[in-house]
């Protein structure tokens, strides 16, 4: 879960991935031209690599967050994307989601509320270059 995302980051978790075919949820924003054809282009990427893809958008998400097979988390200040990884000063904390008790029960509360992001507006974005500087993406 973040408001966005680029191909960068959506690669970094398709390569991980020992089996394509486990369940995997993104959570976004959509609201910005300029970054949404980042993010869209990303979960097209994710969409084309992943068999159990879904993308949900959360208006006014600020969140960041990663949790993987219900047992690590990752939430911190970085947006998921090569710029914010890799150029600003973030913070990004790892545990274990035992720690955190209530934080699944909170993002499922977030998939609930968000809205499926229909699979031909994902399909229309193929820009899978990093998002290396989002204040001047050109």
């Amino acid at each position: 879960m973040g408001p966005w995302l680029d191909a960068y980051f959506t690669r970094i978790i398709i390569n991980s991935l020992t089996r394509k075919e486990i369940d995997v949820k993104f959570i976004v924003r959509i609201d910005d031209d300029i970054i949404d054809k980042k993010t869209l282009s990303a979960l097209n990427l994710a969409k084309q690599n992943l068999e159990n893809f879904h993308a949900k958008s959360l208006e006014n998400l600020h969140s960041k967050i990663i949790v993987i097979d219900h047992e690590i988390f990752f939430l911190g200040s970085a947006n998921w994307y090569w710029y914010s990884l890799h150029e600003s000063i973030e913070v990004v904390i790892e545990g274990d989601i035992s720690d955190i008790p209530d934080l699944e029960i909170e993002l499922d509360k977030y998939w609930k509320d968000g809205t499926v992001i229909p699979d031909e507006k994902i399909s229309r974005y193929n820009d899978f270059e990093p998002v290396k500087n989002p204040f001047n993406p050109d």
